[in-house]
């Protein structure tokens, strides 16, 4: 059986900047042998940046989307979630239930603790690795109050994911999201609180 799988990283600042080349497709050559470039075409954005440059992407985003929060050297400017399954899976389902997969991901993220689809700087599937997957970067956003108790959206990280097994509660809700979707898949399995993954 195959499994529903998502996986989570946050990033500082200078982390997050190092997540694009890759994402992204900016560079001629790759460390990674399992690229192929051959089929790069193949890949495509669920939302494209409008910087290939994720800081300045981040900056563009914080600003239109009016963002609070005090940031520093070490603070979480974003998260990336990896979205996919195995290659069997994907075999099986062919090209258009593949797409479907993937947008349903797409629109559970942008709705998980009403983070917004305006607070995603990149989602790009990836077709040109072993296994189709999906990276979806965004900053992580929350409701909160100013000091004169108004409602705003600040960037806070940590507050995103305060809750206690908040890896295992995004994996049996995404579980729950692609199964309610009618997609015949497992699980996926926690390991250090991080959810299993496999490319």
């Amino acid at each position: 059986m195959s499994y529903a799988i998502i996986r989570n990283e946050k990033y500082t600042k200078d982390q997050m900047i190092k997540l694009a080349p890759h994402n992204e497709r900016v560079k001629k050559e790759y460390s990674n042998k399992n690229i192929d470039k051959s089929k790069s075409y193949k890949n495509y954005h669920l939302k494209k940046p409008e910087f290939a440059n994720y800081f300045k992407e981040f900056k563009r985003l914080k600003e239109e989307n009016n963002l609070k929060g005090q940031l520093h050297k070490n603070s979480i400017y974003a998260c990336e979630m990896i979205i996919t399954s195995d290659k069997d899976f994907f075999d099986k389902i062919g090209e258009k239930e593949t797409k479907r997969y993937f947008q349903t991901a797409y629109n559970f993220i942008c709705n998980y603790k009403n983070l917004g689809e305006e607070n995603v700087i990149s989602a790009v599937v990836h077709l040109d690795e072993d296994t189709p997957h999906m990276h979806l970067t965004f900053i992580p956003v929350v409701d909160s109050k100013d000091k004169e108790n108004n409602p705003i959206r600040k960037i806070g990280g940590n507050d995103f994911w305060k809750e206690k097994n908040s890896y295992k509660i995004l994996q049996d809700k995404f579980y729950n999201c692609v199964k309610e979707n009618g997609f015949n898949l497992e699980r996926g399995k926690n390991i250090n609180n991080t959810p299993h993954f496999r490319m």
